[in-house]
């Protein structure tokens, strides 16, 4: 079994699309392809609980222009398509809830040369509705390249207007909200109190699953920090708002933490205040976790396992944080000093390890509550969550290890089975 590589290697392009439609509510995306695209949307349904691309009831949010839903043939695509495609964009558009239109096509549909963007521009001139079409990357370009592309569309479209900046504002662009859940929620506020350590305020943050209406808030910002996740769409709004585009990368453990907001305030000449910051939140984070990290995580492998190179990146210099090992077992084994982290989406296989489901596509980890993983907060939560399947892993592996001791016939008792069964940890 390859350990290199995950369960998700390449995504599609289509999956980093319906992120962002799912990101915005009152976006609606018009897929030129057959039926099918309608349920690739069920990854993005298993990843957010509060998906609406696919809702039990309502409209779906997520529309092909198939004239049926059976296999289609070169036939039909190749006939005279235009005044049926019209007809799916006239409809969507006429949705009252829909606020903004995105517009793509799925791969072989890529190569007809279709007017796709002309066929959207009009239906959106005819109902006075935005629409936005995406540049098509199906047939070679990745998901984080579909969220990408899909952001930037938006940032060329949207209705702005220049001059309202305000003093000490700052708008995120390029944060990849791939679902609505308290995951993110914690992100976003920590996000707002890093940046108000530097004095500050935080005015929007693209894309944060809010409408277009609030993403225009964008306009009264004095500066854009362009996240990785849409470096495109970054510069764009910088120039169409003449401000100040500064790029940052993720956020992201101790160390990434302190580069970020140490990178943003020389850049703005805020380094004192950084300081300030710093010095309260650095040696708290690390007071927190110590005895986590010394006693059950330091000394470990860690094998990340994601298909997002930019949270890949970025944990790796959590793992240098924590003092594991970020590394691949040679010939696709794990380490002899003990069971390794595999960080990332499980596998339909079995791993000889320990696994910390994390990135997209998540289907077993949904918090109820705030559990950010970046920033300070977030690096807390991070070494929470690493403990506690690091010990109850150990804890099963010790209760199944105390039953094997025992002989046919013999009860340990729950008192003594767990007396035995203690989790090897160090002192």
């Amino acid at each position: 079994m390859d350990l290199t590589a995950g369960p998700f290697t390449r995504l599609p392009f289509l999956n980093g699309a319906y992120i962002a439609v799912d990101a915005v509510p009152g976006a609606f995306l018009v897929v030129d392809g057959p039926y099918c695209v309608f349920t690739k949307a069920e990854m993005q349904y298993c990843h957010n609980f509060r998906c609406r691309l696919i809702p039990p009831l309502g409209r779906c949010a997520v529309v092909h222009t198939a004239a049926r839903t059976g296999m289609e043939e070169v036939t039909s695509l190749s006939a005279d398509r235009l005044t049926g495609v019209e007809a799916v964009f006239d409809q969507v558009c006429g949705y009252p809830e829909a606020r903004v239109v995105f517009a793509t096509s799925f791969d072989f549909h890529e190569l007809l040369n279709f007017p796709l963007a002309d066929v959207a521009r009009k239906a959106g001139r005819r109902s006075g509705k935005l629409v936005c079409p995406i540049p098509s990357g199906s047939l070679g370009a990745g998901w984080l390249d579909g969220y990408s592309r899909a952001c930037e569309a938006l940032a060329r479209g949207i209705p702005l207007s220049p001059g309202k900046a305000g003093r000490d504002t700052v708008a995120v662009v390029g944060y990849l909200f791939d679902r609505d859940e308290p995951d993110h929620a914690g992100n976003l506020r920590e996000l707002r109190r890093l940046l108000a350590g530097l004095g500050l305020r935080l005015v929007s943050v693209w894309l944060s699953g809010v409408g277009t209406a609030a993403l225009r808030k964008v306009e009264t910002a004095s500066l854009i920090l362009s996240l990785p996740y849409a470096r495109g769409a970054a510069r764009a709004l910088g120039r169409r708002l003449r401000v100040r585009v500064i790029e940052a990368g993720l956020p992201l453990g101790l160390t990434n933490t302190e580069r970020f907001l140490t990178s943003l305030a020389r850049a703005l000449g805020r380094l004192a205040l950084a300081r300030r910051f710093l010095d309260r939140e650095v040696p708290a984070a690390a007071d927190d976790t110590q005895a986590h990290v010394s006693r059950i995580i330091r000394g470990r492998a860690a094998v990340l396992r994601l298909p997002d190179p930019h949270l890949r990146r970025a944990l790796q210099g959590l793992c240098a944080d924590l003092g594991l090992k970020a590394c691949v077992p040679a010939g696709g084994r794990p380490p002899r000093a003990g069971p390794p982290l595999f960080i990332g989406p499980r596998d339909t296989e079995p791993l000889p390890g320990i696994v910390i489901p994390f990135g997209y596509p998540n289907y077993e980890d949904h918090p109820a509550v705030e559990r950010p993983f970046l920033g300070f907060k977030g690096f807390r939560h991070l070494v929470d969550t690493m403990a506690r399947r690091i010990l109850s892993f150990e804890s099963m592996k010790a209760r199944k290890e105390s039953m094997a001791c025992l002989r046919p016939g013999e009860s340990s008792g729950v008192a003594a089975l767990w007396q035995t069964a203690r989790p090897r940890i160090r002192r």
